[in-house]
């Protein structure tokens, strides 16, 4: 436990003058305001305002993360083809943990501060009266929970295949979020990493503002179970997958 938390340590000392770091600061900044600026003037249910901040930070998140994880093995790369990186702990494995840990505690901070600034615009510029904190707190615990498998999944592309495939495969996901958001996914999106976001936050809010008939409430209870059961095997096993495949990685890529 020691020698993960100094690799932690040493991960952030690598990243702190990068632009890295800078993008978490920005980006939940500017999404935050610019959902401010698109909002003011229009209906302010409290139900729309939650749907619209969980459904552009859940469609965003697979684009993004696909380039932070690229930058992370891209520095990797440059710093010795990987070799700091299998090389720096023992067992090896604390490595890869380390940079998902990283990656997973920068996205606590950049979605709690995309919350913050946007609660903070709605509760003293568009005066938005009697706000429930409580429910962008848990739909963002929500979002924060379905980016794990997708960190664990964007950072294996970029080591195993390079930046630019996790760019365009966190493009891809940023389609297939906004799809499994449709009837497209409604059969479908249990069994769908990059639904379970959109999703999960989704049937959060529904249920909270009760944006149903009494008599589906049963069925939506059921489906968000049942979706928690399986993202959370789903993220168990493909970081069980991760971690083996790491173990045995030496560093090489697919196309060398």
């Amino acid at each position: 436990m020691i020698l993960l938390f100094r690799s932690i340590q040493a991960d952030f000392q690598k990243m702190k003058r990068t632009s890295f770091m800078w993008l978490h600061l920005f980006i939940p900044v500017i999404c935050s305001i610019i959902l401010i600026l698109y909002l003011n003037g229009r209906e302010q249910n409290q139900y729309q305002l939650y749907r619209t901040f969980t459904e552009v930070i859940a469609i965003s998140l697979p684009f993004l993360i696909g380039i932070l994880c690229g930058m992370t093995a891209s520095l990797e790369e440059r710093a010795g083809k990987f070799q700091v990186l299998l090389g720096s702990t023992f067992p090896k494995i604390t490595a890869f943990i380390s940079k998902v840990l990283m990656l997973i505690i920068l996205n606590i901070f950049s979605i709690s501060l995309a919350m913050i600034i946007y609660l903070i615009g709605l509760t003293f510029v568009l005066e938005v009266p009697n706000l429930s904190y409580s429910i962008f707190i848990t739909g963002g615990a929500w979002l924060v929970a379905s980016c794990i498998v997708l960190y664990l999944l964007y950072f294996f592309i970029s080591c195993k295949f390079g930046m630019g495939a996790s760019v365009l495969l966190g493009g891809a996901g940023l389609l297939m979020t906004a799809l499994m958001n449709t009837g497209l996914g409604d059969a479908i999106w249990k069994y769908n990493p990059w639904a379970w976001g959109i999703r999960l936050s989704g049937l959060n809010g529904i249920i909270h503002f009760k944006e149903f008939s009494e008599k589906l409430r049963p069925l939506l209870i059921h489906e968000m179970t049942n979706g928690t059961y399986l993202a959370t095997i789903g993220i168990i096993m493909i970081f069980i997958a991760c971690l083996i495949w790491f173990h045995k990685w030496e560093g090489n890529r697919t196309f060398e």
